[in-house]
């Protein structure tokens, strides 16, 4: 009887042991590929900021009722922008009351242009800066010509 005991209780510790390596395998897995997935996501995210990128091609005002300032800008990066999240401020102040001339549907795509109307409360002449930002941070700056 006391052979069959070790036996037994040798059986049930390596059962244990297994139990154990199987538990710290799922674990480990799981860890890994959440930090996996993270980086994945990070990486994606940072490579599609660095390829957004505008440039403000032309920017003129027009003396109208409303002192409109019309822009257009073209993505000069490798992702498609989307001209609905831009920012877009004359010699600093936000303004909100853009729209433009052919609603986009989509993004604009890389090469692309859109044209935007600005209605200014005040004449946007002489020597008044557009700014336009993008989600990323990126801004580009034009001198508004009369």
């Amino acid at each position: 009887m006391k052979g069959i005991s070790a036996i037994i209780a040798i059986i049930l510790i390596l059962m244990i042991v297994v139990a154990l390596a199987a538990l710290a395998y799922t674990w480990f897995t799981g860890i890994f590929a959440s930090l996996t997935t993270s980086a994945a996501n990070a990486t994606t995210t940072a490579t599609t900021a660095m390829g957004m990128q505008i440039r403000i091609e032309a920017a003129k005002f027009f003396e109208t009722p409303s002192h409109q300032v019309n822009a257009t800008i073209r993505n000069t990066g490798t992702v498609d922008v989307d001209p609905n999240k831009f920012g877009v401020y004359i010699d600093g102040s936000l303004h909100t009351s853009t729209y433009y001339d052919s609603e986009p549907s989509t993004k604009i795509p890389p090469g692309g242009t859109v044209t935007i109307n600005i209605t200014n409360t005040t004449a946007a002449c002489p020597n008044k800066v557009l700014k336009v930002s993008i989600e990323t941070g990126l801004d580009d700056y034009k001198t508004i010509t009369c």
